[in-house]
Formats: structure tokens, sequence, C-alpha cells
């Protein structure tokens, strides 16, 4: 991400490791499927789904650094809109599509298919089951947030952190009122405290406290914090039997926090020291979108050769499996240089703001 010609890389090695994370979690989940149950990731890799409160949190820290000087702005909801539907929906509708395909191929091989509201997929609304592109949940509440974000930016910028605050009270008590209907159910999800919490680390970002001694220090102990908390109440999970994403408030205790502290930790030592995280990390992140929307498809295209291959075992069974940790990168990557960017370039040139 950039802002002012400052690019902050620590967020994008952040995204590489989110990104990550969500492709640990999808192999750990799809190896039983493909290989006749027999495993070798363990179960300790189910905490890859973390990835996905990552990027909530990323998200809500971007949009604040990137519309700083943008409230009260003529056009700017409109320009802030375009930029957030531009970047999401012509990559997501291009694997949309390709799913598609795929999901009306099982239609006439199979009696086993999943219940699917096309309609409401390839336009990320509120729905009572998983999209056609699974991943696509996370892109609703994406959308979600970036719509009432775009309605605070006619308000004076001094009164952002107000209105967040506001705005994650409502949810955290609609949140304890039971609802069925999918864009109720929406509104009030906790998830939406991620994105919140990723604003206001936004706001901290650019106050005059950001420059105070403890503050500058506060990046390593929140660091550290956010590993142990991580790793220790995921830990706490597994030994208990239940997993952080049965729950929308347990997802928030166990996966939120501690990404909180990470986007907090990361953003403040790159401002005060000359740390980074790796480079190929950024790399990773820069690619995360492509690699994000496609690896799922990509493990079930090779997982469908190994399950009818039939052969399994430690060996092959981890052979296959860095194949498609590999592919997925490498095909996010490419989607990410022949894809996903020029259409991004292509887009921007019907800006008229």
């Amino acid at each position: 991400m950039e802002k002012h010609g400052t690019r902050l890389l620590n967020i994008q090695a952040l995204r590489g490791m989110a990104v990550i994370l969500v492709i640990a979690f999808h192999l750990q989940r799809n190896e039983e499927r493909f290989a006749h149950g027999y495993t070798v990731l363990p179960d300790f890799f189910t905490i890859g789904s973390s990835g996905v409160d990552l990027f909530f949190v990323i998200s809500g820290f971007v949009m604040v650094v990137i519309t700083r000087g943008w409230f009260q702005k003529s056009g700017a909801m409109r320009k802030f809109l375009y930029h957030r539907v531009t970047r999401i929906y012509p990559m997501y509708w291009f694997y949309s599509l390709l799913m598609l395909a795929v999901y009306l191929i099982q239609l006439k091989t199979s009696s086993n298919v999943r219940i699917v509201d096309i309609t409401s997929s390839f336009l990320l609304l509120p729905q009572s089951q998983l999209p056609l592109l699974v991943v696509g949940w996370t892109l609703i509440h994406e959308m979600y947030f970036y719509l009432v974000f775009s309605l605070l930016l006619v308000f004076p910028e001094r009164w952002l952190f107000p209105l967040m605050m506001l705005w994650g009270v409502t949810s955290i008590n609609g949140s304890l009122i039971p609802v069925e209907n999918p864009a109720i159910k929406l509104i009030t999800n906790p998830l939406t405290l991620e994105f919140i919490f990723g604003s206001l680390i936004g706001l901290i970002h650019f106050s005059k406290t950001s420059s105070l001694e403890f503050v500058k220090w506060s990046g390593w102990i929140l660091l550290l914090t956010a590993f142990v908390w991580w790793l220790s109440a995921y830990g706490i999970c597994m030994e208990l039997g239940i997993w952080p994403e049965s729950s929308g408030w347990l997802r928030i205790l166990v996966y939120g926090t501690p990404a909180v502290f990470f986007v907090y930790s990361l953003v403040t030592i790159e401002k005060h020291s000359s740390w980074r995280l790796p480079v190929w990390l950024i790399s990773i992140g820069d690619a995360s979108f492509s690699i994000y929307l496609s690896h799922l498809l990509v493990i079930g295209a090779i997982g469908r050769v190994w399950e009818k291959s039939g052969t399994v075992g430690t060996w092959v069974n981890g052979a296959v499996l860095i194949a498609m940790f590999v592919s997925v990168l490498a095909i996010g990557m490419a989607s990410f240089q022949l894809i996903e960017s020029p259409l991004l370039k292509y887009t921007r040139r019907f800006e008229k703001f």
C-alpha cells in the first residue's frame, strides 16, 4: 500500500503472511478429502483460518490511510466506492466464472452438489449459504465495511473516531439479538469490529501521540504479546475441543485480538525503525488478492488428480502438499502480474472524479 509516496512494507508483508495462513488452513482441510483419509498435516494447521482476521484488520487500517484528506471533499464518496468496486469485483468475477464452469459440470455429473445463490454470489450480497467461490464470504464483509465507510466521508475527518465508536457499539448491541435474515446478520456480525479496530490503528498512526517515546517501544512489546496470545489462545481451544470459527465472539477473542496487535505493532515498528519483514513476504503480499481468490481452485484441481491416483503415504502426501503450495503461489503471482494489475490499470482509465 502507498500513501503520499510512502509504502508501508510491513503491511504488505503481513498480507503475505495472512494469505499463507489461509492456504495452510485449506491444505489441512483438503488433505483428508483427497488422500482418502490419510493425513500428515497436524490439526494445528487450522490456525491458518486466522489469516482472514488479519485481512480484516489490515483493510480497516488501509481505508483510513488512503482516505486521509478526502473527508468532505467533492466526489470523495464516489471515488472511494469506484476504487473499491474496481479493486474487488473484476478479479472476483474472473475466478467466480471459472468456479461457475466447475459448478455446472458438477451439476451434470453428481447428485451431491451444494446449493448456491449464483446471483447473490456474483454481486457479493448477504446470503444464507456460502457463495459460489467460497472465499467470497469474506468479501461480502469487506464490501459492507466499504459501503458504510464511504458514508462516513461526508462528515468532518475529526468526527471519524466517534463515528467508528458509534458503529462499533451498534454492532455489539445488534450481535446480541438473534436474527435469521442474512443482511441483518451481516450488519450485526461481530467481525465488523476487526475492521473498526483496524481503522482505529490508522487514526493512531496519524495522531500526535504516535511520536511519544513509549509508543515507539510499544510496537515490539505488542508484537511479542500478539504471538503469545495467538498461539496460547488457539492451543487452549484445541485442548477444549472447540474451534474459534464456531462463534463470532470467540473468533474475535482468539484471532481478532492478536490480529489487531500484529497490525499495530508492525506499523509502529516500521514508523520508528528500519526493521522490515522479509522481501519475499512483501512480494507475496502484493499478489495476495489473486492468490486468495485462486488458491482453492488450484488445490481442488491438483487434489482431484491425486484422489483418482489413489496413491497416499507420508512421502506422497508431503510431496503433493508441497506441490499444491508452490503451485498456489506461482499461479496466484502470475495472476497478479498478467490479470490483476492490467485490469486495475484499465479500470483506473475510466476514473473521472
